[in-house]
């Protein structure tokens, strides 16, 4: 805050930085005032020519507010430049009856902020993007429908991969809040999103949101196989194989394994297609771990009488 003192104990105070298109308030007092009202005339006026009056305001002191008061004025943006990188300045002016008060003070853009919220941080192509926004003054007071450099936004959806910006239509706030949604194509930029927001009385200056378009991939898992007996016999009616099934991050699957029984014999698989089953896999049974029933273990005889040694690798399992 920047505070002018004068001889006669006039006071002027007021922000030290003035945001153009905001609504900024300004402090006069007289204190060796006494009787009669005192008019103040409060205005800013261009830099460095004083040239124009760009905004002006009258407030009247009076005794039973202790010759005290403010004066809101609205520097309008028109007569600036938009480059935000360019200091700026207005004479600020407060005429007293019979003396003036007077100060450079720089200009800002800075009409609010914008804060953006998505529904989720990371979306699927073919899906809505759902956004809310919320316009709020320096003084993180929601922005009301004063004027239209306070209401009106422009809002742009940016795809940062290749920097292709999808302009959309620009929106009111209503009572400092607006909501919508953005569909994505089935075919879309997959990587970092952005929404974008700027109010239409500062475009240079934006406010935006991130998240992440991915294509939804199937996570993966890990299947074992194990017997129930580390032999069998040639006269068994069966033989069981355990499925167990997990995510790689622990969780158990749900779902149903398809189960061929077969051989390696010198060297070449060779499976029964007769024996292929279907076992369900669930997350809730008991045990937790299904088997695979095989009804002909003879047939893992090969054609010279001798036994052959079957280990889980030479089962198949695929699983939907």
């Amino acid at each position: 805050v920047i505070i002018f003192y004068s001889l006669l104990f006039k006071l002027m105070s007021a922000p030290n930085l003035l945001r153009v298109g905001t609504a900024e308030n300004i402090f006069v007092e007289c204190q060796d005032c006494s009787g009669e009202d005192q008019v103040v005339t409060i205005s800013a006026h261009y830099h460095p020519t004083k040239a124009k009056i760009l905004a002006t305001t009258q407030v009247i002191l009076s005794s039973d507010k202790n010759f005290q008061g403010f004066g809101q004025i609205t520097i309008p943006p028109e007569d600036f430049s938009k480059d935000p990188t360019a200091k700026q300045y207005v004479y600020l002016e407060a005429k007293f009856p019979g003396l003036e008060l007077e100060k450079v003070v720089m200009v800002s853009f800075q009409s609010g902020f914008i804060f953006i919220q998505t529904d989720k941080t990371l979306y699927t192509p073919n899906s809505k993007v759902y956004y809310r926004m919320f316009g709020v003054t320096p003084r993180m007071e929601p922005v009301e429908r004063v004027n239209d450099a306070q209401t009106d936004t422009s809002i742009s959806i940016e795809i940062t991969p290749e920097g292709i910006i999808l302009p959309m239509d620009p929106v009111s706030l209503k009572s400092g809040i607006h909501s919508g949604h953005y569909q994505l194509n089935e075919i879309v930029s997959a990587g970092l999103w952005k929404i974008v927001a700027k109010f239409d009385s500062n475009p240079q200056e934006s406010f935006s949101a991130n998240f992440e378009v991915k294509e939804y991939v199937l996570p993966s898992f890990e299947v074992k196989l194990s017997s129930l007996r580390p032999f069998f016999y040639v006269d068994s009616d069966t033989l069981e194989i355990n499925i167990k099934a997990r995510y790689l991050f622990g969780q158990k699957v749900n779902g149903n394994a398809y189960v061929v029984f077969g051989i390696i014999d010198q060297g070449q698989k060779k499976s029964f297609p007769d024996s292929l089953s279907r076992v369900a896999v669930r997350t809730d049974c008991n045990p937790d771990v299904p088997y695979a029933p095989f009804s002909c273990p003879f047939r893992l005889i090969n054609t010279h009488g001798k036994y052959r040694e079957i280990s889980g690798r030479d089962f198949i399992a695929r699983f939907h």
